[in-house]
Order: structure tokens, then C-alpha cells, then sequence
């Protein structure tokens, strides 16, 4: 299997980001809203999406985001990200390691290639000013 460049998403929270943590410990559940932009190639236009996280106990959190990107020839693709963010310490800023999966799916014939695509997200995120970047490859068999 060999890795091709798909696209970036840079992808930001529009309002609060809610976490509730309800049992005493580091484990719960959060969400938020947010929009941003797609750019690729192949693939590139606006993103509004929602994002639905478990917390483990650990800290981490297991992204549960689905969205859509209005393409800049007027398509909708939808997409879900799931996978794992992992906060560590980089140059005094915390920050989260995301390694993702990332599923697109659209009825617009132009994008119907990617009904069938499995595609990983590597990007980081600012604890902070809760501002995301990723690059996602699409996998792609050479079997």
C-alpha cells in the first residue's frame, strides 16, 4: 500500500468547546462546532462540521467529527473523523497528536471516487486556541 496526498484540512472551533467530566476522574465526553477550509488537488472548498469526543481516562481524546466540505465547483462531500489526539508538551504549548481515519462520501458524480476510498489524518491541534491542521492521504492498494 503507498500513501497518496489528498488534501488539508485546517479546521477551527467557531464557538466553545464543551467537556464534561462527570465521574471524578479524566473520563467524559465533549463537543463543538467549527468550519474551515479544504485544499487540495483534487479536493478543496469550505468545511462546516460538529465534533461529538470521548475523553479517556488518560487525557486522550477519541475525535468523533463529522462535516461537510462545499467543493469550490459547488459539490457536497460528506466526512467523518475518528481516531486518536494524544496531548504532549511541544516548546511549552500543549498540544494534541492526531492520527485519524478519515471517510469521505459524496452523491456528486465528480466525487463519487471517493465513496470508496480509506484515508488516514496526521495533524496537530492547539490546545489552546483549539485551531486543527491535517494532512490526509488516501491508501491505496497495490495488491
Amino acid at each position: 500500500m503507498r500513501l497518496e496526498p489528498l488534501c488539508a484540512l485546517d479546521l477551527h472551533y467557531t464557538s466553545d468547546f464543551h467537556l464534561a467530566r462527570p465521574y471524578g476522574n479524566e473520563s467524559g465526553t465533549g463537543w463543538g462546532i467549527g468550519d474551515g477550509r479544504v485544499t487540495g488537488e483534487r479536493l478543496t472548498g469550505t468545511a462546516q462540521w460538529s465534533n461529538q469526543p470521548s475523553r479517556r481516562g488518560d487525557g486522550a481524546m477519541l475525535p468523533n467529527a463529522r462535516g461537510v466540505v462545499t467543493t469550490a465547483d459547488g459539490a457536497e462531500v460528506m466526512f467523518d473523523l475518528t481516531g486518536r489526539t494524544v496531548f504532549v508538551d511541544r516548546e511549552g504549548e500543549e498540544v494534541g497528536r492526531q492520527l485519524l481515519m478519515v471517510q469521505f462520501e459524496s452523491e456528486d458524480d465528480r466525487y463519487a471516487w471517493l465513496n470508496n476510498a480509506v484515508c488516514v489524518g496526521e495533524g496537530i491541534i492547539s490546545a489552546e486556541t483549539l485551531t486543527m491542521h491535517m494532512e490526509v492521504y488516501r491508501c491505496v492498494s497495490e495488491i
